[in-house]
C-alpha cells in the first residue's frame, strides 16, 4: 500500500479515535476534555482531504473553506461563552453556504429521482422546527432564519449527490434540529441531548466529506498517466 494511502487511513482513524474520545468525555462530564478534543475535528478531515486528493479542484477549495469554517464555529465560540450560539450560527451559516455550493454540480450531474423525493420532507422539518424556535431565538432571529434555509438547501443538495452525501446531510440536518430544539425551544427535553448532538455532527460531517471525496475521481495514491502514453491491446 502506497504510504500516502496509509496516511490517509491512519487520518481516519485518528478522527474515529477523537469522536470516541470526545463522546465519552460528554458522558463522563469532563469538561476540559471535552474542550481540547472539539476543535480537532475539522482539522483531521482536512488532513484526509489534502492527503487524499492530488491537485486543488473547485469542489476541494469549497470543502476546505467550509472546513475552516467549521472549525472556527467548533472553536471561537469556546473563546466568546457570551456569544457562543451567536458565533456558532454564522460560522456554520458559513460553512454550509461552502457545502452547498461544492455538492450542486454532483446533484446537477445525478438528479436521482428517488434521493430528491426523499429529501423534499427536509424544508417541511426545517420550517417547522423555525417555527417552534422563533420564539425562543430571540435577537438571533435573522440569522437562525438564515441557517435554517442554509440547511434546508444543504441536505436536499446532499440527498442528490451519492449514498454517502445523503446520508452525511441527512445527520448533519438531525444535529442542527437537535440543538435547535436545545437552544431555542423552552421546556424541549431529549435525553444525553449533547451526546446526540454531537454523534450525529460528527459522524454526518465525516460522511459529507466522505461523499464529496469519493465524488473526486483523481487520487494521490493513484498512478498518474504519463503524457503520450498509449494503450497496445494485444489479440491472440
Amino acid at each position: 500500500m502506497p504510504p500516502i494511502r496509509t496516511l490517509h487511513i491512519a487520518l481516519w482513524t485518528a478522527y474515529a479515535l477523537v469522536v470516541v474520545v470526545h463522546i465519552g468525555s460528554l458522558l463522563a462530564e469532563a469538561e476540559a476534555l471535552q474542550r481540547a478534543t472539539q476543535p480537532l475535528f475539522a482539522p483531521l478531515l482536512i488532513a484526509v482531504l489534502i492527503s487524499a486528493l492530488p491537485r486543488r479542484t473547485r469542489t476541494s477549495t469549497l470543502m476546505l473553506i467550509g472546513l475552516l469554517f467549521a472549525w472556527a464555529g467548533d472553536s471561537l465560540s469556546q473563546f466568546a461563552p457570551e456569544a457562543a450560539q451567536l458565533v456558532a450560527v454564522l460560522c456554520f451559516l458559513g460553512a454550509l453556504l461552502a457545502y452547498s455550493a461544492a455538492l450542486f454540480p454532483l446533484w446537477n450531474r445525478h438528479r436521482d429521482p428517488l434521493r430528491i423525493a426523499l429529501a423534499i420532507p427536509y424544508g417541511g422539518v426545517v420550517i417547522g422546527l423555525f417555527v417552534a424556535c422563533a420564539d425562543g431565538s430571540g435577537t438571533l432571529l435573522p440569522a437562525v432564519a438564515a441557517y435554517a434555509l442554509a440547511l434546508a438547501a444543504m441536505a436536499f443538495l446532499a440527498a442528490g449527490g451519492n449514498s454517502l452525501t445523503w446520508t452525511g446531510g441527512t445527520l448533519f440536518l438531525l444535529s442542527s434540529s437537535m440543538l435547535a430544539m436545545s437552544w431555542f425551544l423552552p421546556g424541549a427535553s431529549i435525553a444525553y441531548s449533547a451526546v446526540w448532538v454531537m454523534l450525529t455532527y460528527t459522524i454526518g460531517h465525516a460522511l459529507l466529506i466522505a461523499g464529496l471525496v469519493k465524488a473526486i475521481p483523481a487520487r494521490r495514491w493513484a498512478p498518474a498517466c504519463r503524457a503520450g502514453a498509449a494503450l497496445v491491446i494485444v489479440e491472440s
